[in-house]
């Protein structure tokens, strides 16, 4: 019940901010933007390009290949001075093809305090360090529109022990939607990360893991319990206790799913860094622990530090998630079936979209009984960065083979290949974007698409 009237109660706290009234620290100099955006994408097929669909926060409609599109976008960042500060964002997308379609895809407001951050609402947010130019995080993507939550989290990284060692933390309570097999579930979403950085060495380590899972809800014969004992079952990944299923008895109270993190970055002379990542995937109690080290993203990439070179950035990104532990003969505890959950049939999922990477393909989304993640793949990705003058570019070649599950191995692998180049010009504070990408296997037919976006800027400061 309280957790039904925070909005209301933030809105009456924090009102006269988000209307403009002045608050007692006048020092804090308080940025509003608004930004402004119109394109059109078009395409040879009945549908957009892979990647200019996939991980974009569910901004276009599916099977639209030729329209316009208008985007607004009100927000406000927060203070990073350590004093009491609000921030907002709102964005609002609208397309037109045969039909309008306008709908929100962000609607936030939060506090910041000291190195915290409150926030609730519907955020775009971007974990892990995965590559936006690779198939992006495998778990805890911007495939799906941004989840309601109510969170809070550190402001950037907290200094434990001055430069040395630095932690990022954050945890958050969201709501899943009502219209799927375990109706109104909620979402448990949390990540502790470590940032070592030693004086005088120039190599930064990094590594952390990230939680998440589904709880509660009803499928209406079964309602899962949502009590407070079961809410730290959750925080821990721990057995169901009175009123669980008895699977949730014998491995853990809800559906846990998760990755463990790792970054070193290492300069090599005065203008170049190598980075290399990897992201681990785990599923349920059993898989917090590190088992599946052979299952995620193995990441490379060399940079330039200025960022002012023709070829700036040069990187190269392997998945694979064959190996999901256990066995199909009996021994063992059987594959993980990374996304996919026997009692929360829709998966990781969000509104019909895989939460992770876009790879993940469910080949019936709109079955709201449940439905199959494909999820063992392997792929790769080559992608570059520059500059020539005033144009900033990225060209990126990326190609996956799915073949289903470990229990439901599809009849022919699905292939996909994609090579796309975006660029993009800045003009005082205007952005012209223009993309194109060309994709061909047998997940669709051959598909050229091609991409205009005009982004302006508006500034006001107070």
């Amino acid at each position: 019940m309280l957790l039904r009237k925070l909005p209301i109660l933030l809105s009456l706290f924090f009102g006269q901010e988000l209307f403009g009234f002045q608050i007692s620290n006048d020092s804090i100099q308080k940025t509003h933007r608004l930004k402004l955006s119109q394109g059109i994408i078009t395409a040879s097929d009945e549908r957009m390009p892979f990647w200019m669909e996939g991980n974009n926060s569910n901004r276009f409609n599916k099977n639209e290949a030729n329209f316009i599109y208008s985007g607004l976008l009100l927000n406000k960042d927060a203070n990073k001075s350590g004093g009491l500060d609000y921030f907002y964002g709102i964005e609002w997308q609208g397309t037109v093809s045969n039909n309008f379609h306008g709908s929100f895809i962000q609607n936030y407001i939060g506090v910041s305090y000291s190195r915290f951050l409150f926030t609730l609402g519907q955020k775009e947010e971007f974990m892990g360090y995965n590559s936006a130019l690779g198939f992006g995080n495998l778990v805890n993507g911007n495939n799906a529109r941004p989840i309601p939550k109510l969170s809070i989290q550190t402001q950037d990284w907290f200094p434990l022990f001055k430069s040395f060692v630095s932690v990022k933390a954050y945890m958050a309570h969201g709501w899943l939607e009502a219209n799927r097999y375990q109706s109104n579930s909620f979402l448990h979403q949390k990540y502790l990360h470590f940032k070592f950085h030693p004086k005088n060495v120039h190599v930064e380590f990094n590594f952390g893991i990230t939680h998440n899972a589904q709880w509660g809800g009803n499928n209406g014969s079964f309602k899962q319990p949502t009590g407070i004992k079961d809410f730290m079952r959750i925080m821990i990944a721990s057995k169901g206790g009175e009123g669980a299923l008895q699977t949730d008895k014998l491995n853990a109270l809800g559906n846990h799913l998760g990755t463990w993190d790792l970054q070193i970055k290492a300069a090599i002379g005065e203008n170049w860094r190598v980075t290399n990542y990897i992201q681990w995937l785990w599923e349920d109690g059993s898989g917090l622990k590190p088992k599946n080290w052979n299952a995620g993203v193995y990441g490379f990439s060399l940079s330039q530090i200025n960022k002012s070179g023709i070829v700036n950035q040069l990187g190269a990104e392997i998945v694979n998630t064959t190996n999901q532990g256990g066995s199909l003969d009996g021994i063992g505890s059987g594959p993980d079936n990374f996304l996919n959950n026997g009692v929360y049939r829709n998966g990781w999922t969000y509104d019909n979209q895989v939460i992770g990477s876009p790879i993940f393909l469910i080949l019936n989304p709109e079955n709201t009984q449940g439905n199959t993640i494909n999820n063992v793949i392997t792929g790769l990705s080559l992608y570059s960065r520059g500059h020539i003058q005033n144009i900033q570019y990225s060209l990126s070649f990326r190609q996956f083979v799915n073949t289903g599950t470990k229990f439901e191995p599809l009849p022919e692998p699905i292939e996909h290949n994609s090579i796309a180049l975006n660029t993009g010009i800045n003009i005082k504070n205007n952005k012209l974007l223009v993309g194109s990408e060309y994709n061909w296997g047998n997940y669709s037919s051959k598909n050229w698409g091609f991409k205009v976006e005009f982004q302006k800027e508006i500034i006001l400061k107070r």
